[in-house]
């Protein structure tokens, strides 16, 4: 149960358990605040302001109203007024913005001083609404009546003989005279404002139909058009005064009714202010909820970001930073370097470390044991390799070792078209040596010569070779046939300097019979060709007497 309890999956298993149930905590607590938060807006959306934009509308419709008094004042409209019909229209259109007020729950909600203000001005300004429409469709008979007086004068006017005057007869002239000054009084009268005005001007237009009526007329043409001047002109005067009074009466009423817009403008500007003021204290308490929403939330996340972290921080120093460090310890020991494995503890890492090293103990100790293997074959091929490439008598490099040089020199030499020199050196009577010592002097003195002979090569290109019984082999590249021969000289004079004792020997000492070749090699020669050269030239040697050098290339002795 206590290894249960320190398991690492044990651990991992309570920390993510904890922390998801803290995150649906959270989750939980934000999906609780946002749920608060849509009811809130709700409310606000479907109540305060929806109530606000009503309110602003019945605002904007007593604006229209009062816009619409002002321009019948104005009264560039006057012409296309509809009347009662535009009155109700306009009331019409007021009391549906109440009406949606009312349905939207304002009651109780709202100061009952601000409603009664409202249904106080409300009433009596459509009342006066009414009289104006009722006012304005009188204006707009007798306006009627007054463009008709217009028409009748312009067709009176179009009936007058006003081009080539000068051929009409002289009261025929001021009959014309006479009917341009009238009509022109009765329609300067149509635009008067002034009653003195419009006095002066009727009086004029009295005198010149007078002196109308006063000129003798022969043709009835002209009776019959004084006759209409004398019917229509008066009407003009009669009915100028009826609309400057009609209209003064409109504009009082439009005043009245302008003061009244103001009024409720005013009353129902104050309603909407009174609903905003309420939407802004609904929209302020959900604004404090929404704080208090945010603190909760910024508490929680913040819990569980600590928690987060403290859990992060638990698996990283007792899981990860110890799984990295058996990790670096493993890498090392396969890398070769030796570092201490962790093994601190009673889980799985632990577990894992202690194996780990019972494994790089084996591995360390099989690595000693195959160590030693490979140094003992190492030495093995070493001693094989010397073998191979070294005479076991002599201590000099071997007739395969030869071998193996020459084929390299040669194809070298026949590459660079340089000179490859040979000498083969042979024992002069040795086997008579052997005879009078036995073999264990024999061997003696081919060890004494073959070190005597390699004492003389300085170069690293130079070798010499025990080529068989007691015969040796000297390749030296890069030296001519001149250059060869002084090294055999050298040669022969460094076995004599041995001075070993040969009864056998004219000189009574051991020497040697060398053959010297040198060649430049070319594709057609074969290698077998250059030591076939010196082999016949250490025979010739030795049929000469012995103790001398023969040259193969030139036949010469010495």
């Amino acid at each position: 149960m206590r290894s249960l309890r320190q398991s690492i999956g044990t651990r991992l298993s309570l920390i993510i358990g904890v922390t998801f149930s803290l995150y649906l905590v959270v989750v939980s607590t934000v999906g609780y605040v946002i749920y608060q938060q849509y009811r809130g807006f709700s409310e606000l959306a479907s109540s305060h302001f929806g109530r606000a934009m009503a309110a602003a509308e019945l605002t904007r419709d007593a604006e229209i109203i009062a816009a619409e008094v002002f321009e019948i004042m104005v009264g560039s409209r006057r012409s296309i007024s509809a009347g009662n019909q535009r009155t109700e229209n306009l009331a019409s259109l007021y009391q549906m913005a109440r009406d949606r007020l009312e349905q939207l729950g304002t009651a109780g909600e709202v100061g009952d001083p601000v409603r009664d203000e409202l249904i106080r001005w409300q009433q009596p300004f459509f009342d006066s609404l009414n009289s104006l429409g009722d006012q304005l469709d009188k204006e707009e008979t007798l306006r009627a009546a007054h463009l008709q007086r217009f028409d009748e004068l312009f067709l009176l006017l179009q009936q007058l003989p006003l081009e080539n005057t000068d051929s009409l007869q002289p009261n025929e002239q001021r009959f014309v005279s006479y009917a341009l000054t009238a009509m022109t009084s009765a329609a300067a009268a149509l635009s008067a404002e002034r009653p003195g005005h419009i006095a002066q001007l009727e009086n004029t237009c009295r005198q010149s139909l007078q002196r109308l009526e006063a000129l003798s007329l022969a043709d009835d043409q002209w009776v019959r058009l004084r006759t209409k001047l004398s019917l229509v002109l008066p009407e003009t005067f009669e009915n100028r005064p009826p609309l400057l009074k009609n209209a003064r009466a409109t504009l009082a009423i439009a005043r009245h009714t302008r003061v009244l817009a103001q009024k409720l403008t005013s009353a129902t500007y104050n309603y909407h202010l009174q609903l905003k003021a309420s939407a802004q204290q609904a929209i302020e308490d959900h604004q404090q909820l929404i704080r208090h929403s945010l603190m909760g939330l910024l508490l929680a996340s913040l819990a569980l970001l600590v928690i987060t972290l403290g859990a992060v921080i638990h698996i990283r120093r007792n899981i990860v930073y110890r799984i990295n460090r058996l990790n670096h310890a493993m890498q090392s020991h396969l890398s070769g370097q030796v570092v201490s494995i962790p093994q601190d503890g009673q889980d799985e890492i632990s577990g894992m470390g202690t194996s780990f090293a019972v494994f790089v103990d084996a591995r360390h100790q099989a690595e000693q044991q195959l160590e030693e293997a490979n140094q003992h074959l190492q030495q093995v091929n070493e001693e094989l390799e010397r073998l191979s490439v070294t005479d076991a008598l002599t201590g000099i490099a071997n007739r395969r070792s030869f071998d193996l040089q020459l084929a390299q020199e040669w194809r070298r030499a026949q590459r660079d078209s340089r000179m490859l020199a040979v000498i083969m050196v042979d024992v002069d009577l040795f086997k008579n040596f052997n005879d009078t010592f036995g073999h264990q002097r024999g061997d003696d003195c081919l060890r004494q010569i073959a070190q005597a002979l390699a004492a003389q090569l300085h170069r690293s290109g130079d070798l010499i070779a025990r080529y068989g019984g007691e015969e040796f082999i000297l390749l030296l590249p890069g030296l001519d046939l001149q250059q060869a021969g002084q090294m055999a000289e050298r040669l022969r004079d460094a076995v004599a300097a041995l001075n070993i004792s040969h009864p056998s020997s004219l000189s009574g000492c051991v020497s040697v019979s060398l053959g010297v070749v040198a060649r430049v090699p070319h594709p057609n020669m074969r290698v077998e060709m250059l030591i076939h050269d010196a082999d016949k030239a250490l025979y010739m040697a030795k049929e000469q007497g012995r103790d001398r050098i023969c040259f193969s290339a030139e036949g010469r002795t010495d």
